[in-house]
């Protein structure tokens, strides 16, 4: 029973992170096409989703291996289920910086020179990220206000008007979990000493204030 559970979440989390590494979508929540910022923040948060599925993926593999040869001729198809299910817990934890810290090395330069690159790479793109949500939160702010204004001259309908809250919302969540997923970053850069926390943490201020910003927009619109 055990094995049958262990391996039936293996497959789910599988399963899971091959649906995170679909393509990116290009219509919004009311159906209408992505704006070049909108469709930057979705790529940016797909980026970091599909270093979690990979992480997941190669970790069931990994530690489903390992768990095999140490429980033994007997006990092998067990200790490769529970060993997967860790594995693919671990590995969906990690981002780019993250993942490169779980990583061996043969040696101390080799760890430093990874992490160094992974710490740029992760400062960059939360850099990217924190733009895009700036522009996308300024866009939506902008939407809502006008159509708010031709619902109430006759020239809109409600129904538009709740369709536009809800790509800004469908924003507001992608904001948010970038701005968790910085934050995590930005903890493991502190704890090792890394210069580049000090961007990561510039980034995430502008995400939380695109995504203040964001939330006062929808704050203006009239409940359904």
């Amino acid at each position: 029973m055990l094995i049958r559970i262990a391996r039936a979440r293996i497959l789910a989390a599988a399963a899971a992170a091959l649906l995170l590494l679909s393509a990116c979508a290009t219509t919004n929540a009311g159906g209408e096409p992505l704006s070049p910022a909108q469709q930057q923040l979705r790529s940016q948060t797909e980026r970091f989703n599909e270093t979690v599925a990979t992480g997941a993926v190669v970790g069931a593999l990994a530690l489903g291996i390992l768990g095999a040869l140490l429980a033994g001729p007997r006990n092998r198809g067990e200790g490769a289920a529970l060993g997967a299910l860790a594995g693919a817990a671990i590995g969906g934890a990690s981002g780019y910086y993250i993942a490169t810290r779980n990583e061996r090395f043969a040696t101390r330069e080799q760890a430093a020179n990874a992490r160094i690159a992974a710490a740029n790479r992760e400062a960059a793109d939360l850099e990217r990220t924190a733009l895009a949500a700036e522009q996308v939160a300024k866009e939506n702010r902008a939407r809502l206000a006008a159509l708010q204004a031709r619902v109430r001259a006759g020239q809109a309908t409600q129904a538009e008007l709740r369709a536009q809250a809800a790509t800004a919302r469908e924003d507001l969540g992608l904001m948010n979990d970038a701005i968790a997923h910085s934050r995590k970053v930005e903890g493991a850069m502190r704890a090792d000493g890394v210069p580049q926390a000090a961007s990561v943490q510039e980034s995430r201020r502008r995400m939380e204030e695109a995504a203040r910003d964001l939330e006062g927009a929808l704050a203006q619109v009239p409940a359904a």
